[in-house]
């Protein structure tokens, strides 16, 4: 068993709400796609740039703080609040889907920027591009380097900057997805302009869904009074034309990404998302060594903010009522910090500060692969 000793998250300085960016844009946007957004689950984010409305309009992107320095930040944390010596650290994994640059990779520049905190002779790993489900793999990859090193503790860290990947809203109006149905229906839209428009109204609500955070966990093998990971299942591909319902292209021909990456979602998403979670939940469940077999058992279920809609998803699928405190800190961390993607399940366990009973994770994205794990104190 692997024990969590300490988590610790870091945000941007600057606080955005939805209201706020809404109200910049609100003559760019139909009712209809102010109606999608404010249904996200989303009323704040944090932004690398303290400029985030203003970029969205147009302006000059002015950031603040970058990946690598949230994930520092949050590694500092976590160590110093931990309070041991960090010579016994030997191991750092760091992952992100938004790195700063190619190389090095987060881990290396984390380490560059650590000097007299984290030893120089740790081992590290880094997990980029590896989708929102990465924390658990990242524990289990912890878990086998704490198994042949007793005596040893491994940080986890996760870093994501969202922000500076959104493609500005620079032209003059923006529609929903019913909208852009019923003007192909009228012969309003061609099939091209059709999906152009699509992509226009996706581009628009992910401005607005993602946001920045990274968050550092401790860990250390089995440590009474701790909690405890274990139990871990994942699934991936179990549809083969699943592995393209979440991609992402390097160079965007988009003329407002202006050769960034572009992230794309297929519609079916949510319903996937859904059989994801459930079925590496149920092989959590039915797991031999489970301390628990339902989900009455369990306190906590914290499950990756992919949208409040992917949220309800999971939730009508497990059973779980939306409203209950079960679910709770899933819906809180969407609502104050928007979609984190590899950080969300994170920021949840550093929040959770009081721990009684057992708490599911359950983390699913691009790949498409999910992973859940049991959590229990000993």
């Amino acid at each position: 068993m692997i024990s969590l000793v300490s988590a610790s998250t870091a945000t941007p300085q600057n606080k955005f709400s939805t209201t706020e960016l809404v109200a910049s844009m609100m003559h760019k946007l139909s009712p209809e796609l102010i109606n999608t957004i404010c249904s996200l689950g989303v009323d704040n984010r944090y932004s690398t740039m303290n400029n985030y409305a203003d970029f969205l309009t147009g302006a000059p992107m002015n950031s603040t703080s970058s990946t690598s320095d949230l994930g520092v930040d949050a590694t500092r944390k976590c160590i110093e609040e931990w309070g041991g010596d960090p010579k016994q650290i030997g191991l750092l994994i760091a992952a992100t889907n938004t790195p700063d640059q190619l190389l090095p990779c987060l881990a290396s520049e984390i380490m560059g920027r650590t000097h007299g905190l984290l030893p120089r002779s740790m081992s590290t790993v880094s997990m980029q591009s590896q989708g929102c489900s990465v924390l658990l793999k990242s524990v289990e990859v912890a878990s086998w380097y704490l198994a042949a090193n007793p005596g040893k503790l491994a940080v986890v860290t996760m870093a994501e900057a969202h922000t500076p990947y959104v493609a500005p809203l620079l032209r003059d109006e923006y529609y929903g997805f019913r909208e852009v149905a019923r003007m192909r229906k009228n012969d309003q839209l061609t099939d091209e302009q059709f999906e152009q428009e699509r992509t226009e109204t996706t581009l628009a609500i992910q401005s607005m869904l993602f946001g920045d955070g990274a968050v550092a966990l401790l860990l250390v093998t089995d440590q009474s009074g701790k909690p405890s990971f274990g139990p871990i299942s994942h699934l991936t591909n179990d549809s083969p034309d699943d592995m393209n319902l979440l991609t992402m292209v390097s160079h965007s021909s988009h003329p407002a990404l202006k050769g960034k990456p572009q992230y794309f979602m297929r519609p079916s998403v949510p319903a996937r998302g859904a059989h994801y979670a459930v079925t590496t939940v149920n092989d959590v469940l039915h797991n031999p060594q489970s301390p628990v077999s339902d989900l009455s058992q369990v306190d906590d279920c914290l499950i990756h903010t992919g949208s409040k809609k992917i949220l309800d998803g999971v939730c009508s699928q497990l059973h779980l009522d939306t409203d209950s405190m079960k679910v709770n800190k899933s819906y809180e961390v969407l609502q104050n910090y928007g979609n984190l993607s590899s950080a969300s399940t994170g920021f949840m366990l550093a929040e959770k500060k009081e721990w009684a009973g057992p708490a599911m994770v359950v983390g699913f994205g691009v790949g498409f692969t999910a992973s859940a794990g049991l959590m229990t104190v000993n």
